[in-house]
């Protein structure tokens, strides 16, 4: 999975640390991200000496974000504008961090990216409108005005695989240009519980009940600021869907000969779905 970047470490811990000119970041540009291209056309995280701009705007802009293996990783504050393009520097579709050294990079990119969007939806205090500060000593920000303070928003999502036997059922969503056909998922409710969600979302999309909900494990998803809770259940009662049409385009039973194939290994969808293809890999028997 993304996360899965052993030997290497993300340490969240917040530090009141000055940014140097050979500490690294990352600045976004809607959904791309600034990368350093080398001639031979091999891409880099950048540091602060990339930037060619006095130390002292880099330092008023810089905020710090987390360590990877005694590496200090910063996220670049925009304020309504991007960063210059300069000789060497590209802003590149997020994805083009999948694959570049160091083997960090592409988790630490995205949860960049969650932390960038708190920070850019924060700016002013929802309560007075003034300008909110960045609180010392820990992650969050503070209106000098009210004294309202707001920490990073994490959204709980639960994703089941339920199996009937050797079927796995899966689904594709209505609502988002994404044809590969996935698991069972939403985010939860205020509220309430990660096991009533994971109930509520299975009848609410497919119709079905289930029973034997067991936990899987879990994932950090930056790219929707979540955070996922993986369930495998059994079928309970009739097999019969009831799709809903604003959530779903489709929903079916796949026997495990021919599970499809997800794009990509890093989420926890792809482990749950080969758990269901490879039984000693934690799939029904």
């Amino acid at each position: 999975m993304i996360q899965d970047i052993f030997p290497y470490r993300l340490d969240h811990a917040f530090r009141d640390r000055e940014p140097e000119p050979e500490d690294c970041f990352f600045s976004f540009r809607g959904g791309e991200v600034l990368l350093r291209v080398s001639e031979d056309g091999s891409r880099r995280i950048p540091v602060f000496h990339d930037l060619g701009m006095p130390f002292v705007e880099v330092r008023r802009l810089a905020v710090f974000l987390f360590c990877v293996d005694g590496v200090t990783v910063y996220l670049l504050l925009q304020q309504g504008d991007v960063l210059p393009e300069r000789e060497g520097m590209q802003y590149l579709p997020l994805r083009e961090i999948d694959g570049i050294l160091p083997g960090w990079a592409y988790f630490a990119g995205a949860t960049v990216l969650h932390l960038a969007g708190w920070y850019e939806r924060n700016v002013y205090c929802g309560r007075c409108g003034g300008v909110r500060a960045q609180d010392r000593g820990r992650r969050s920000l503070s209106c000098p005005d009210c004294g309202d303070t707001v920490y990073p928003a994490i959204a709980p999502v639960v994703m089941v695989a339920v199996t009937d036997g050797d079927r796995l059922l899966m689904t594709k969503y209505g609502d988002r240009p994404l044809p590969q056909w996935v698991l069972v998922s939403g985010f939860v409710e205020a509220g309430e519980m990660l096991e009533e969600a994971a109930e509520r979302e299975v009848y609410e999309e497919t119709g079905i009940r289930i029973r034997g909900l067991k936990y899987f494990g879990s994932q950090p998803w930056g790219f929707s600021g979540s955070v996922i809770a993986g369930y495998t259940a059994e079928l309970d009662g009739s097999d019969q869907l009831h799709i809903d049409t604003g959530e779903l385009s489709a929903a079916a039973w796949h026997p495990r000969s021919s599970l499809p194939k997800e794009l990509t290994d890093i989420s926890i969808a792809y482990e749950m779905i080969e758990a269901m293809r490879l039984p000693e890999k934690g799939g029904a028997g």
